[in-house]
């Protein structure tokens, strides 16, 4: 956002706020990569300000510096070399750990997929980005088929959207026609030219 800022300023024709809204995307970037990239791990992890610690937490949301641009083509090589932990089936996981939570394995969310697929794009893994654009869309169409809805989230180990049993942690309801699925469902036909 902080780059898009100082884009619409810079066509406005205002260069000394485009210059401050450029600096403040360019310190998110240093921060996020001080702070959030794991060198070891070769990913980007949650960093909690209390302790100081980096939470080895595998998390889909390693893609989003990929996505955003954030992430140098080295950082984003080993996120890639890590795709193998977060895709099945399905798509991609949200996190490599089964908990019981909404927001863990073995459940995909639409967002967190195109985020993905988006972010391995950029970076020019065009190929795994659409294997894995292909796996979500062909579990989507699959359960649209057979029950005629789009639907919250989804099991991407099974392909399955009846994920209420497997839920302990957060509301184990899956709510149908969601937004979110049917812009990604859109998007992802679109990444693909279906």
């Amino acid at each position: 956002m902080e780059k898009d800022t100082a884009k619409i300023n810079e066509i406005l024709g205002y260069e000394q706020i485009a210059a401050q809204w450029r600096d403040r995307a360019s310190l998110r970037q240093e921060r996020i990569n001080q702070f959030l990239w794991d060198e070891e791990a070769g990913l980007y992890f949650d960093y909690n300000f209390r302790t100081g610690d980096r939470r080895q937490y595998e998390y889909a949301t390693t893609f989003y510096p990929l996505w955003a641009g954030i992430a140098s083509d080295e950082q984003a090589k080993r996120v890639w070399q890590n795709l193998a932990k977060f895709e099945q089936p399905g798509g991609i996981l949200t996190s490599t750990h089964v908990s019981g939570n909404q927001w863990d394995a073995p459940f995909g969310w639409a967002p967190l997929n195109l985020i993905a697929v988006e972010g391995l794009l950029r970076y020019g893994y065009e190929e795994d980005a659409k294997r894995i654009a292909g796996k979500f869309l062909t579990m989507a169409v699959q359960e649209f088929n057979q029950t005629g809805t789009l639907v919250e989230k989804y099991d991407v180990c099974t392909c399955s959207a009846n994920v209420s049993d497997e839920i302990f942690f957060g509301y184990s309801s899956n709510e149908i026609g969601f937004g979110w699925t049917n812009g990604v469902v859109l998007e992802l036909l679109k990444i693909l030219e279906l």
